[in-house]
């Protein structure tokens, strides 16, 4: 008895060192995009143009048996950044309670915790710019998930508290001091998800997510209102996702995925008298279909809506503060990938509408995209 515990104890901490002391994983994914618009008035219009190549540097590994670490770093429009910087403990807790801290993108919805070269598609969906920003809903933070007691199919369940710097940036307030913003006040997000399998070739994945939290201080943006209550403004975000997959083998998939927002939320409205605040409702959705094909070729389509005008520079009256104006985008595109999860190319043609109040006019806008992703590395380009 003796010895098989000793010999347990060897090949237990043999494994726990070895697992320990693995040099992380280390990738290199790049993206290059050229590009023509149709938009009348713009420089680009008509042109080829290239954007400036952009590329993610991933680190990924065990600490230890219990817990990872991850750390992004991206290169984009001529800057580096710490896109995500996080560690998790994954094993060991009480009741497989899972603990993700540090930097990253927030588990609202299904898509927004996938990066932009996983995605079938090459534009942000339009309420993902309106609400979370271009960068994505992305905070600092910690988050506890749990595997819940479900017999027939697999539900988590995750609580995250964060600062809120990607609601204030998203309201005019990046280049203003965080604290006039928004106080020192924390932002609360979760997502209860359930994965079912149907069948031997179908899984359907569904979600509901809520955010909470305070936004801004009115009296940052009436700075000059005398006997105007100082106040924080509320936000409050809900959220159905859903993701249908059907594979029947290696050389065919049809993917369907689809998500909506409702927002609610307390905005300033200056008025001939004084200003007021009020309590207003908007939304979004998208959903999308990607079909793959012979393994190497997909072809795909995307319907957005949503409230706010999409290419307004975030300000205190635009995008998730705007109730007045929509905008609706169609996107379709075909992708060849010839060394399966190593390189993707996709071409790509994004058309959007505007609706605008107070009988202002907008004029629709085409873009086309050739977009090239390549990876090097164990985090790949394109997920089948």
């Amino acid at each position: 008895m003796i010895k098989k515990l000793f010999f347990s104890f060897l090949i237990i901490n043999s494994a726990a060192f070895a697992q320990s002391n693995v040099n992380p994983d280390i990738s290199l994914l790049g993206t290059f995009n050229t590009f023509t618009n149709f938009n009348k008035g713009t420089p680009e219009y008509g042109k080829l143009n290239f954007e400036i190549p952009s590329f993610e540097l991933f680190i990924d590994g065990y600490l230890n048996p219990y817990a990872r670490a991850t750390a992004n770093i991206a290169f984009e429009d001529g800057k580096f950044s710490a896109e995500e910087l996080y560690a998790s403990i994954v094993r060991g807790l009480p009741l497989d309670i899972q603990i993700k801290a540090g930097k990253y993108l927030l588990g609202f919805g299904k898509l927004n915790t996938a990066h932009p070269h996983a995605w079938s598609f090459l534009n942000r969906p339009l309420f993902h710019q309106v609400y979370f920003g271009e960068e994505g809903f992305n905070d600092i933070g910690a988050n506890f998930s749990f595997i819940l007691p479900t017999e027939d199919f697999y539900s988590t369940l995750d609580l995250g508290v964060y600062k809120g710097d990607a609601i204030s940036n998203n309201t005019g307030g990046e280049d203003a001091d965080y604290y006039n913003v928004r106080g020192n006040s924390l932002i609360f997000v979760g997502r209860l998800g359930s994965f079912f399998s149907i069948g031997d070739f179908n899984n359907l994945d569904v979600g509901i997510s809520a955010s909470y939290g305070n936004y801004a201080k009115s009296s940052f943006y009436l700075p000059d209102s005398i006997g105007f209550p100082s106040q924080m403004l509320t936000y409050a975000y809900g959220g159905v996702d859903f993701k249908f997959k059907y594979k029947p083998d290696s050389y065919t998939s049809l993917v369907v995925q689809g998500e909506g927002i409702l927002n609610n939320r307390d905005v300033i409205r200056r008025t001939e008298l004084e200003p007021v605040i009020e309590s207003i409702t908007t939304y979004g959705a998208f959903i999308y279909f990607d079909y793959q094909f012979l393994k190497q070729f997909s072809i795909g389509a995307k319907y957005d809506f949503t409230y706010g005008i999409i290419g307004d520079e975030p300000s205190y009256n635009t995008l998730a503060n705007d109730d007045m104006n929509k905008t609706q985008g169609i996107e379709y595109w075909v992708g060849y990938y010839p060394i399966e999860e190593t390189l993707a190319l996709r071409l790509g043609a994004q058309h959007l509408k505007f609706d605008l109040t107070d009988n202002l006019k907008k004029d629709t806008e085409s873009t086309i995209t050739l977009q090239l992703i390549f990876s090097l590395g164990p985090h790949k380009a394109h997920q089948f």
